[in-house]
């Protein structure tokens, strides 16, 4: 049996974008290191979600993809629809078990709300006008997962950085709506406009007068290093959007996508970085090395 197939089916790449989230969330809401159980609980949570989503996903786009990207597992028949039907119910089930396995209700709440948000988004949500908006909830959730571990979610501090990372998905998934096609631009400005507005966002998350739980105090000098990484992942990020604008061809525009979906990783970096300090925020960039090298032999989008 080819294993590549299989773990193309829930683009391994991004299973790692998605366990930075809730682990960043766990940083933010005052959990430490030390507590690995708890932390890898969630890590574990977001991947299975995310595969789940991503599976049913593919099933759901199955006859699109045969007209498509008839390469793909599914069509091409090198992975069995039954398996993908399994991974996604499996991830939906497994994956808020282990959120409250990590010892917090809320988490494990937060958890089956993502759940659902994913069923939906699979069953209908992804071919309407909500589609992407659902699509960053989605990651927002899983911010949401490890801040769940504090009071009232993080409190503003913990919302607004949510709430930002919403924004800068839904710029992603905007985008990737047109990831097939050439010269279409509504799309491409669309989404460039949200994730600018989503990392501007997350900047002032970081900066914000309102502390996160995990922060020992309000008054923290200006967090330079996080700062500095939110600024080049923005630049990272515009720099390949632009490059699709000006030329809005398939392989450009899914570069686009691509530099996206593997910067969300380095905003929780940013993040972290600014609220906790760089010690911390070096577990989520050790979390996310293993994507950049799986996305040179798997695709991510």
């Amino acid at each position: 049996m080819r294993i590549k197939p299989y773990l193309q089916l829930v683009r391994l790449p991004n299973l790692f974008t998605a366990g930075t989230q809730s682990l960043a969330g766990w940083l933010l809401a005052g959990g430490t290191l030390h507590e690995w159980r708890s932390w890898l609980a969630l890590v574990l949570a977001s991947m299975l979600l995310y595969a789940a989503g991503i599976a049913l996903n593919d099933v759901f786009d199955l006859e699109l993809d045969r007209r498509e990207r008839p390469s793909r597992p599914l069509p091409s028949g090198d992975v069995p629809v039954g398996f993908a039907w399994i991974v996604g119910i499996v991830g939906l089930v497994a994956g808020p078990a282990l959120a409250f396995a990590s010892g917090s209700i809320s988490s494990g709440l937060v958890a089956l709300a993502l759940a659902f948000a994913i069923l939906g988004y699979n069953l209908g949500l992804r071919r309407t006008v909500l589609g992407p908006e659902v699509m960053g909830i989605c990651r927002g959730l899983n911010l949401l997962m490890g801040l769940a571990h504090a009071p009232t979610l993080g409190g503003p501090a913990g919302w607004l950085a949510a709430g930002s990372l919403t924004v800068f998905v839904c710029g992603i998934t905007w985008i990737s709506r047109w990831e097939t096609e050439t010269g279409r631009l509504e799309g491409l400005t669309a989404g460039l406009i949200l994730e600018n507005l989503g990392l501007a966002g997350l900047i002032a998350s970081a900066l914000s007068l309102w502390p996160f739980p995990g922060t020992v105090s309000t008054a923290r000098s200006l967090p330079l290093e996080g700062l500095l990484v939110l600024v080049l992942v923005g630049l990272f990020v515009n720099r390949a959007n632009s490059l699709a604008v000006r030329e809005p061809v398939p392989s450009r525009v899914q570069a686009a996508v691509k530099a996206g979906v593997l910067s969300i990783s380095w905003l929780d970096v940013g993040l972290v970085a600014s609220v906790i300090g760089v010690a911390p925020a070096l577990a989520i960039v050790a979390l996310w090395a293993p994507a950049p090298i799986l996305a040179r032999w798997l695709y991510s989008t």
